[in-house]
């Protein structure tokens, strides 16, 4: 193999490779403990249903120390609504996932909760209020009144990712046993009443 030909097999494994060392840092400034989604309603308003759900993101201190350094943390939140059948597969009625994105302003000196579907914008004073904040969703309108039959039986579930620090794609190609940045929970399910 001549040299040229063997430069980026070279580039790749050093990359690799100190990815690799790099890892425990990383590892150590991951997000911490489970993820999961408390409880979830879907309440009627105004001919829209809304969604109301509280969820569990626990985050240790090196993420609250991160938060303050400028390093950004998002949250989505998925929601998928079924109609029941008995003798065919469910049907979906709506699927939706709502990205939300917290980053401290250092000019501010204030959290900025971010409503990337919605582009609305909200500033918090500390980090536990923007947690706080971040782990409650309240009245997000979801689907139409119109598309939720009575006579019908229906199945609602959500679930909360959270994704810790900005680290790229590529590197998150090559780290990818390393999971400390980004957690899931489980589907949260229930039946909601139309």
């Amino acid at each position: 193999m001549n040299a040229q030909r063997s430069k980026p097999i070279l580039l790749l494994a050093s990359a690799v490779l100190s990815v690799g060392l790099a890892a425990p840092a990383i590892r150590a400034d991951g997000l911490e403990g489970r993820f999961e989604v408390r409880s979830a309603d879907l309440e009627l308003k105004d001919g829209v249903y809304h969604l109301n759900a509280r969820m569990d993101l626990p985050v240790g201190d090196a993420v609250r120390r991160g938060l303050a350094d400028g390093v950004p943390l998002t949250v989505e939140l998925d929601l998928d609504i079924e109609r029941v059948r008995q003798l065919l597969p469910n049907s979906r009625v709506a699927e939706l996932t709502q990205r939300y994105h917290l980053q401290y302003n250092a000019v501010s000196a204030r959290y900025i909760l971010h409503n990337d579907n919605s582009g609305q914008q909200e500033s918090i004073g500390t980090v536990d209020a923007a947690l706080e904040r971040l782990s409650e969703v309240r009245s997000l309108p979801v689907l139409d009144q119109s598309l939720m039959a009575s006579n019908r039986r229906y199945e609602a579930s959500v679930r909360v990712k959270a994704d810790y620090g900005a680290v790229p794609f590529t590197l998150r190609l090559l780290m990818f046993w390393v999971s400390d940045w980004h957690r899931e929970s489980d589907w949260y399910t229930w039946t909601p009443q139309p």
